[in-house]
């Protein structure tokens, strides 16, 4: 494949709805800004028996819905575990957080972004997922889709190219970094504010931006991501390796109460919208219209084969070097057992809660990690 195309634009453009993006960024029922220092675990007490009890969490402006019901549903005290979620500003920043041992857990940061870290030498384990879907493109109202082909020759606004396009692309036979100019912008925002411009033909947004999208007298959504590519994982949750190797109890721990929470959120949306309103100070209409939509998907399971695609298309498109790449055994990187024991373990001891759910994961990680 040939390098990206050169002429990005690094252009940032104003909006209205520039507050609305800066301060509430991509994701579901945010939890509070909890700081702290990203001290040294301390060894467990009582009678968990895990090797650590406090993990230090990369909070992102966004929060995460699982975490946030981990804390305030006492299902994090439940394993033994203390929860401090240490506020990060931005992607680069949580990954260099994480690398260092700041925090112990990164979940927001979408997946090329770890992968990237990990073909560049960084010993990261991706042990589980947070978003599984939820982003798509918007053009000027009026726009139609006829397909993967309408993209061919167009602008799309995102900071670097986005996995679901370019995969869809290539299914397709075309080359997404020849056939497609990326224009460089900072947030959803700034690519809303771009396709009204038409400094942009498409924008590649987040769910944060869908109450303004579906109130937009001047723009539609023309396709979502999952239907350019289905499960695509857009973030995972990742930790360093030694950690894991370290901590293997504490590790299962975590992911008992990230399942716990992935259940009751997915039974009690009208709860979570009022959770989450409450959290971020805003209406209630304005985060139903994100975490109701039926593609904005939040999910604990790793999707280890969809974390391979991205692999797949990283290669193809220049995101990782080849050479790099090709040294790296990505298996080692990603480990679905914690999840897969956390899951068996919770479905069983809440089997009467929910279990339809419980029997739809299992199938979901048959399909999606075996």
């Amino acid at each position: 494949m040939s390098q990206m195309n050169a002429n990005l634009s690094r252009r940032t453009f104003i909006s209205t709805m520039g507050v609305l993006g800066a301060g509430l960024a991509l994701s579901a029922c945010g939890s509070s800004n909890t700081s702290g220092a990203a001290a040294e675990s301390s060894p467990a007490s009582g009678d968990k028996g895990l090797e650590v009890d406090t993990i230090h969490w990369g909070r992102a402006n966004s929060g995460n819905i699982f975490v946030t019901l981990g804390q305030k549903k006492g299902y994090f005290a439940d394993e033994g575990l203390t929860v401090v979620e240490d506020p990060v500003q931005s992607d680069t920043d949580a990954l260099t957080a994480l690398s260092t041992g700041a925090v112990d857990v990164t979940s927001n940061q979408g997946t090329s972004g770890p992968l990237q870290q990990i073909a560049a030498g960084q010993d990261f384990t991706i042990v589980g997922g947070y978003m599984l879907q939820g982003m798509y493109l918007i053009a000027k109202k009026g726009t139609t889709w006829n397909g993967v082909g309408d993209l061919v020759g167009k602008r799309i606004a995102h900071k670097a190219p986005q996995i679901p396009v370019c995969y869809a692309m290539l299914q397709a036979g075309y080359d997404p970094t020849k056939d497609v100019t990326w224009v460089s912008t900072s947030t959803s925002a700034d690519r809303y504010a771009a396709v009204v411009a038409g400094e942009a033909d498409y924008g590649y947004m987040s769910g944060d931006m869908l109450y303004t999208v579906n109130n937009s007298p001047d723009v539609d959504i023309v396709v979502y991501a999952d239907e350019l590519m289905p499960t695509y994982g857009c973030c995972r949750m990742n930790m360093r390796t030694q950690f894991v190797k370290d901590n293997p109890k504490t590790v299962k721990a975590v992911m008992r109460a990230m399942v716990r929470s992935n259940a009751y959120f997915h039974a009690n949306l009208d709860e979570c919208v009022e959770i989450l309103a409450k959290e971020l100070n805003t209406d209630q209409d304005y985060v139903a219209a994100y975490l109701k939509n039926e593609h904005y998907i939040p999910d604990t399971d790793p999707v280890k084969h969809q974390v391979e695609q991205t692999w797949e298309v990283m290669k193809q498109i220049g995101l990782v070097d080849a050479d790099a790449a090709a040294k790296v055994k990505l298996e080692d990187h990603i480990d679905t057992s914690f999840y897969e024991e956390a899951l068996n373990e919770i479905s069983q001891e809440y089997a009467d809660d929910y279990p339809e759910w419980w029997k739809s994961r299992k199938e979901f990680f048959q399909e999606h990690d075996a």
